[in-house]
């Protein structure tokens, strides 16, 4: 059944369009307070509908100061706790698809996707929503970075190389913060695998989307929960997940070797026969073995890695477990007017 998606607003005589914000946490209590002020805050201008916090699995006072807040929230908070620490990507799918409930039974018509840590202002949902006025997807990209050095640096290049040999568009340096149609939200919750990549996955999805530059600024408090070798991580998974560029790799390499080994052995042949060299030496043949060998061990981890993501996605298995999810007191859904 194909789903029934909404004609773009005209600004001049369509009501506010009205958005369910969805945020993961993972040992954030540092920025819950702060995060949560800000976001009530421009609730009206944003025309906050609905606030999903995903609790992904914290062993600190996440929860608590959430519920704290919650009390006083004007708009209805829905708290997903998971059973354990999923990871970022799992933790966000799993707030979409709560938010898609709770957008049903709030009449929102967008679904807001943002970090917890204030890199991203939730006041600049409105220039989101502004640019979503006419599509279907609005994301942020990313003008200005205020990270440490490796995320300036290693970023840009980790979106040249994705969307060198990514068989449709990749925005570059647009990651999560975005707003996203409810009929699209839920087609992408979806088609999330079990290795998920939140960015590529909406890119994949198509529909009319558009970028909207903005500034990232730095934490509002603590450090990032995702260190180094989890960005290792999440490169990777997205790298090989939306990237033929490791099998162009693959090929290119092995077509250069062949090649390379065929010439070196038409030369060294026609050295022997015009009597310019004698060549002997254990060590150059061991040499060469180890070369060869170590060339197609590492080109056998990367099938291996595909054939593993094969395995991972046939399984069927979700890539987050929900433990529960209740609606804190402070607001309560209600039909829009």
């Amino acid at each position: 059944m194909v789903a029934a998606f909404p004609k773009p607003f005209d600004k001049d005589s369509a009501p506010i369009m009205s958005l369910v914000v969805v945020v993961p946490f993972y040992n954030e209590e540092q920025n819950v307070p702060a995060f949560m002020d800000r976001l009530a805050a421009a609730a009206a201008d944003i025309g906050l509908a609905g606030l999903v916090v995903v609790d992904d699995g914290s062993s600190d006072a996440t929860v608590t100061c959430v519920t704290r807040r919650a009390e006083t929230f004007p708009v209805p908070v829905r708290l997903v706790r998971l059973s354990r620490n999923f990871g970022h990507q799992p933790a966000v799918l799993a707030g979409c698809e709560a938010a898609c409930a709770l957008a049903e039974e709030c009449g929102a018509d967008f679904v807001g996707v943002i970090d917890g840590d204030l890199q991203d202002p939730p006041e600049d949902f409105r220039a989101l929503l502004d640019a979503a006025a006419d599509q279907d997807v609005a994301y942020a990209v990313r003008s200005e970075r205020h990270d440490g050095a490796l995320m300036r640096h290693g970023a840009p290049l980790f979106y040249r190389l994705l969307s060198l040999g990514a068989h449709f568009p990749i925005p570059r340096n647009a990651g999560t913060f975005s707003v996203i149609r409810l009929p699209v939200c839920r087609i992408i919750v979806d088609n999330a695998d079990a290795d998920p990549y939140f960015p590529g996955l909406r890119a994949f999805v198509g529909f009319r989307q558009k970028g909207v530059p903005l500034e990232r600024q730095a934490r509002a408090a603590g450090t990032s929960r995702v260190a180094l070798t989890g960005l290792v991580r999440l490169s990777v998974r997205a790298f090989f997940l939306y990237s033929n560029l490791p099998l162009q790799l693959l090929f290119a390499s092995g077509a250069a070797l062949t090649l390379f080994a065929g010439l070196a052995g038409a030369l060294v042949t026609i050295l022997r026969l015009l009597k310019l060299i004698d060549p002997t030496g254990v060590t150059t043949i061991i040499l060469l073995q180890l070369f060869s060998l170590g060339v197609m061990a590492f080109f056998i981890g990367i099938v291996a890695f595909m054939v593993a993501r094969v395995r991972a996605n046939t399984s069927r298995q979700r890539s987050w477990v929900v433990l529960e999810a209740t609606t804190l007191p402070g607001g309560a859904p209600k039909d829009r007017t």
